[in-house]
């Protein structure tokens, strides 16, 4: 429920932000629940109430302190998190393509892990409809990862041949589906049986488990001819 006062709404269920900190690498005992005050969104910002995070391979060697780029941009304390989906609650006098109520998501860098956030509001999208808020979080970091690749840098032709490795993962799960929809043959590889199955679903033709199969004679089995594209997120 919002009950705006002057120019800045206060909530009657909620007044502050909760979020997860890490204060320094570590295990899984170094993630912490605070509370802070919530932020006034600027002209240029929108408040968010989170409805649901994405949780990414990232966020974990955040966490153990060996992502590098996590120590120069921000440093410790750090919220993990790069994308959210929820609910646009306030926001600041300049935006104009969005509405209170708005159900968006976005992209957030880190600080993901919250309840609430405020951010600019060109990092934040319309919520497509057909997804709930769950589809939604799941998908900007790796999509947009992967559609890049895909579409910026490879630009796929019908029939081509790839090689995804990690192909059950965040990023290579994705490669699998766009390179389904771009009719290509995609052979996946995963370092363990129990994720044949998943890569198959996500849309890999053939997949190389590189714990009981020899990987290179296997990758040249399925591809006598070669690969127009190898992908490998490790």
């Amino acid at each position: 429920i919002l009950i705006r006062t002057a120019n800045w709404p206060i909530y009657k269920d909620f007044c502050m932000l909760r979020k997860i900190q890490i204060n320094k690498p570590g295990s899984y005992d170094v993630l912490q629940l605070i509370e802070l005050s919530l932020s006034q969104p600027e002209a240029n910002q929108v408040l968010i109430q989170v409805k649901a995070c994405g949780v990414n391979y990232a966020d974990s060697i955040i966490r153990m302190g060996l992502y590098a780029s996590a120590k120069q941009l921000h440093g410790y304390p750090i919220t993990p998190g790069f994308e959210i989906a929820g609910i646009i609650t306030h926001i600041g006098s300049a935006v104009t393509d969005f509405q209170v109520g708005d159900e968006v998501v976005a992209l957030t860098l880190f600080g993901g892990y919250c309840s609430h956030i405020v951010l600019n509001a060109d990092r934040v999208f319309h919520k497509p409809a057909n997804l709930t808020f769950s589809q939604a979080a799941s998908m900007p970091t790796v999509f947009l990862t992967a559609w890049f690749m895909v579409r910026e840098q490879v630009m796929p032709k019908v029939g081509d041949v790839w090689l995804v490795h990690s192909a059950a993962g965040g990023v290579g799960s994705a490669l699998c589906q766009l390179g389904r929809l771009a009719q290509c043959k995609v052979v996946g590889v995963v370092g363990s049986g129990h994720k044949r199955e998943s890569a198959l679903a996500m849309g890999a033709t053939e997949v190389i488990d590189k714990s009981s199969q020899n990987l290179w004679q296997q990758a040249q089995y399925h591809s006598p001819k070669g690969y127009q594209a190898i992908f490998d997120a490790n």
